[in-house]
């Protein structure tokens, strides 16, 4: 059973995240991008806080810019840019964009770490660029794709460079110790906006709430922790192009709770970037 639990983890991680998406855009149509980024964040980074401070959990101080600089990026650097994307977009166009982001995160392996990757990933790139460029010319009454898709694409880059922080702050202090710190210091930022956020939240609705905890607990704070342990086991690069099944995920949950049909454009775009990232993990799982 231990053999697979690095596979449980990603499958965990591909279901709840997928279920985000749908539920992001729901509720962004009564919260602010601000308010529903520390919404999500404050009750995980609450626990966080618990644990490390209860169990004295502590980092060498010169990790802590580490941790930071971890925590910014993908905690809150990639939240509120996918709800700033998602405010413009529908959820299929959204998550296709948000999830090329195995393709960055073995860029970013390539540009800073010299990894070195073939031909057919350069080819890639290429096409996955031209399936988000014809995403962002879908239009309807209710989204605007132009600002959307640079906001996903910088939350694409964001979760992409989380990848590679991560994984050696896991190897020195754990999984759990690290997601903590990481959810903490994400958080922080987010502070700014905590008076609105709570005065918000009080005056919503039981099935509002419903969601919100939904978001919080089973889309974010369970998610993040099995990322961060298949991340620790399988490394950036290799887990990241599982990834390519939230769009797949997100869609199904968005027609199945709130009934959204995705735009046809969206869908023939997705396939291209869905069926280039499939093929570049074919190939790479082949060479290996």
């Amino acid at each position: 059973m231990k053999k697979y639990k690095p596979h449980i983890y990603l499958f965990v991680t591909i279901i709840l995240w997928g279920s985000s998406f749908p539920i992001i855009s729901y509720l962004l149509e009564i919260f602010s991008s601000e308010g529903l980024v520390l919404s999500r964040f404050i009750i995980p980074a609450m626990l966080a806080i618990s644990y490390v401070v209860l169990l004295k959990k502590n980092v060498n101080k010169t990790d802590v810019p580490k941790l930071f600089i971890t925590g910014f990026f993908g905690v809150f650097g990639f939240s509120y840019f996918v709800n700033l994307g998602l405010e413009k977009m529908s959820v299929a166009a959204g998550s296709f964009i948000v999830n090329c982001n195995p393709l960055i995160t073995t860029l970013i392996g390539v540009i800073f770490l010299k990894e070195k990757v073939k031909t057919h990933f350069w080819i890639g790139i290429c096409v996955c660029t031209f399936g988000i460029f014809i995403i962002s010319f879908e239009n309807t009454e209710r989204y605007d794709f132009n600002f959307g898709t640079i906001y996903l694409l910088f939350a694409a880059i964001f979760i992409s460079i989380y990848f590679h922080l991560v994984k050696p702050l896991v190897v020195k202090y754990g999984t759990l110790t690290t997601f903590c710190y990481t959810i903490i210091f994400g958080t922080l930022p987010m502070l700014f906006w905590l008076n609105e956020t709570f005065y918000m939240f009080l005056d919503q609705s039981l099935d509002i709430k419903l969601s919100l905890l939904w978001l919080t607990l089973l889309s974010t704070l369970i998610p993040y922790y099995t990322w961060t342990c298949a991340i620790s086991h399988f490394g950036a690069n290799k887990a990241s192009f599982f990834l390519f099944l939230i769009p797949v995920i997100a869609i199904i949950i968005d027609f199945i709770l709130y009934r959204n049909y995705p735009n046809f454009l969206t869908i023939c775009a997705g396939l291209i970037i869905l069926g280039t990232i499939l093929r570049i993990m074919f190939l790479n799982y082949k060479d290996k």
